[in-house]
């Protein structure tokens, strides 16, 4: 009975550690990534997208700064000054002498010119009433707001865009490796039967030296596929910020935006945020050189300043105030002003060039991925169409050499155009989703994840 009990303890034992070896195999495989996981941790993770967050507050900043101009300011002043000595005049009771108008015989009162400690402080408030350069300046800095929130999503879209075109490279080395992997199991099968017929006298030392060849390029072949994948893998890594090991799922294919080259290049000039930021700057430079001529129009403010001191002047109170409605005209400045405005005329045409110059690309570039989506579309149906051949060709050809009816360098050549129009196909596969992706990025498509 205690042998059983025994039994029974070591078995829970080996069971307890299994089950731990279990879980230990599957935290060092790491987490599971998908594409939305791989895209929302870029947006949280990557330093540029943290300084596009940064950009647009130091934007939203620019508008208090813009209507600091008409709000109003007050500063406070304030000293303590010890004098060396006191001192202090007579001066006569002009009180006396107004209601009397005996001088000669006028008392006379002691004035205290300054003391020991003379305490003294004051505030100055002022607001200005017109300044015609707010207008351009406040309206800028709210359509600067605008085209940075914009550029923000724009970069967010560009940067996700690239998340996803990492993703699906790293979905196209796995299957480079299971291509290498099968290209693998044919040289050593090719290998065995070499070796098998040169022990039977039906081979030559040169058929098996050829198979063996095989194996080593294959085993290379799929070395490097296991390299590409690693590669694959970190490069996404340091998009999305995530250094510890990870694996991915298989995406789904890429679903291109619906329509022919005019429609696309309407759709990519009304939806693309960048085309709206240049447009928008060309209307900001007109403001901008409206501004400068708003430098010729006088400015009006008014300032109230009151002031206390402990040792008023000739025994005057001691607080007072004033109240100063003021103006200003830069009427000559040397012709600054003047060379200002031909600088931001030529702002303004260099606006409208970019502007331009940006259609026409963007117009260049919806064309030119819409012909790259169709041709590797048509890629992979003529790379399936090889792939059906080169298999059924490997087939036979393996058969024939098992009967002496073919070589071992038919054989080696059949295997590796197998391995080339799979390897292609998986290719085309890949370059055909980032054509596609390609399209729907230059055409104006923003991934809802962008807002964030």
């Amino acid at each position: 009975m205690i042998a059983i009990k025994k039994y029974l303890v070591a078995v829970t034992v080996i069971a307890s550690l299994l089950m731990s070896a279990l879980v230990f195999a599957d935290e060092y495989k790491g987490r599971v990534i998908t594409l939305t996981d791989a895209q929302q941790m870029a947006l949280n993770n990557n330093y540029n997208i943290k300084n596009i967050r940064e950009s647009v507050k130091k934007a939203r900043i620019q508008i208090w700064q813009a209507w600091a101009i008409l709000l109003p300011n007050l500063s406070a002043d304030g000293s303590i000054v010890r004098n060396s000595n006191e001192t202090s005049m007579d001066l006569p009771d002009f009180e006396y002498i107004a209601r009397t108008g005996d001088f000669q015989n006028a008392p006379t009162i002691s004035s205290n010119m300054t003391s020991l400690w003379v305490k003294q402080f004051g505030f100055t408030a002022n607001m200005t009433l017109l300044n015609a350069r707010s207008f351009p300046l406040i309206k800028n800095a709210y359509d600067y707001r605008d085209n940075t929130e914009k550029t923000a999503r724009h970069q967010k879209n560009d940067l996700l865009f690239a998340v996803t075109s990492a993703y699906y490279q790293i979905q196209f080395a796995k299957e480079s490796i299971f291509v290498a992997e099968e290209s693998m199991q044919n040289a050593e099968e090719f290998l065995k039967l070499s070796e098998a017929k040169k022990k039977v006298g039906q081979g030559t030392k040169i058929d098996l030296l050829r198979a063996e060849s095989e194996v080593v390029n294959a085993r290379k072949n799929l070395q490097n596929a296991e390299d590409s994948y690693k590669l694959a893998k970190t490069a996404l890594s340091y998009l999305i910020g995530v250094d510890s090991e990870f694996d991915v799922v298989e995406p789904e294919d890429v679903v291109p935006v619906s329509g022919d080259l005019d429609l696309l290049s309407q759709k990519a000039l009304s939806d693309r945020l960048d085309l709206d930021v240049a447009k928008q700057n060309i209307t900001m430079a007109k403001r901008d050189k409206l501004d400068t001529w708003m430098k010729w129009i006088p400015s009006f403010d008014i300032t109230y300043k009151w002031d206390y001191t402990s040792s008023p002047m000739f025994g005057a109170e001691k607080d007072s105030w004033m109240l100063i409605f003021g103006a200003k005209w830069a009427i000559l400045d040397g012709g600054t002003k003047i060379a200002e405005l031909s600088q931001k005329a030529a702002s303004k045409r260099m606006s409208e060039n970019t502007y331009s110059q940006l259609k026409l690309d963007i117009k260049e570039d919806v064309e030119i991925s819409l012909i790259e989506v169709k041709k590797r579309q048509r890629n992979i149906e003529l790379s399936k169409k090889q792939v059906e051949v080169a298999e059924e060709a490997h087939k036979l050809v393996s058969r024939q050499y098992e009967m002496g009816m073919a070589t071992s360098l038919d054989v080696s050549d059949a295997a590796n155009q197998l391995s080339n129009v799979k390897y292609a196909l998986v290719l085309e596969e890949l370059q055909y989703n980032l054509a596609v992706l390609t399209l729907n990025k230059v055409s104006g498509e923003y991934l809802p994840i962008a807002s964030r």
